[in-house]
């Protein structure tokens, strides 16, 4: 659990990369800790999911994500994508959440989210967008599955009050312990928390999950000024790649199928364009094109 701990610890140094302020506390590199501090003091059962409890989770879960492929190297594409994603998420039902948004450097399509306000997006992802309309759709929907609670709610279902509960006592063990040098029962722990993580987002969330999030996604991209179109757009360019692309598998095994999701946001599309004012929606092509150029 002490790693568990300096993981997250290593995580928030993300919002530093992309120039984020310093809130109340202790801060590193101008991130603020409070936040995970308080998790370890106050964490109880985590049956009851308090927002403490919820970016615990979180910062384990998006630092099994980074295991995968790192975050890639440039300040300049990491802070735009986070003032896109924040702002989005501003107009969100969890505009308090201490949003964090990263990219993934891997030419695999793919965008992300963990409890607590972790939104991680992939370059193979970015490659395929041509606007900041685009962009800001694909953002929303994991913004979604974040408001939503859909990863958070998966983990607590699959894995129990027992698991849950070990995870807790081991927090609280760790926001006090001096060792860097965990316990077996810990390793265990972390392990089985591991293999569940993983095995949910080999799978995929249920299908009306992703769903609900693609309706709320267009309705948040619109929300925060940016043509709602942008989410079905790109979901269009990935339709038209051969389906066998090594880079698509993965999206398309934990997505449901792309006409699919396009048709059911047809409803949720017509009722945008009854009450959106002609020519507020914007797609911001050419922004998107430059901070691609700054890499």
């Amino acid at each position: 659990m002490i790693r568990f701990i300096r993981y997250a610890v290593s995580l928030l140094l993300l919002a530093a990369l992309a120039g984020c302020e310093s809130l109340e506390g202790v801060s590193i590199q101008g991130v603020d800790l409070s936040p995970l501090a308080s998790a370890g003091r106050h964490l109880g059962n985590l049956g009851d999911k308090s927002q403490d409890e919820e970016m615990l989770i979180g910062a384990s879960t998006a630092e099994l994500l980074l295991r995968q492929a790192p975050l890639l190297n440039s300040p300049a594409l990491q802070g735009y994508v986070n003032r896109v994603g924040r702002w989005v998420a501003l107009n969100s039902e969890r505009p308090e959440l201490p949003w964090r948004f990263g990219v993934i450097d891997s030419r695999v399509v793919g965008a992300y989210a963990a409890p607590g306000g972790y939104v991680f997006i992939t370059t193979g992802m970015l490659a395929r967008m041509d606007s900041e309309a685009e962009l800001a759709g694909v953002l929303a929907h994991e913004v979604a599955h974040v408001v939503q609670r859909h990863h958070l709610q998966a983990i607590k279902q699959q894995a129990g009050a027992g698991l849950l509960g070990d995870l807790s006592r081991l927090a609280l063990q760790a926001s006090s312990a001096s060792s860097s040098h965990p316990a077996s029962s810990s390793i265990v722990t972390e392990q089985k928390f591991d293999q569940l993580v993983t095995n949910l987002y080999t799978r995929g969330l249920d299908r009306g999950d992703e769903f609900e999030a693609d309706r709320m996604g267009a309705v948040l991209a619109a929300r925060a000024g940016y043509d709602a179109y942008g989410l079905a757009t790109v979901l269009q360019g990935l339709a038209t790649l051969k389906q066998d692309d090594a880079t698509l598998v993965t999206f398309l095994k934990v997505h449901p199928n792309i006409g699919d999701r396009l048709t059911r946001l047809a409803a949720t599309y017509a009722y945008l364009d009854s009450v959106a004012a002609s020519g507020s929606q914007l797609t911001l092509q050419e922004r998107y094109r430059q901070a691609l150029l700054r890499r």
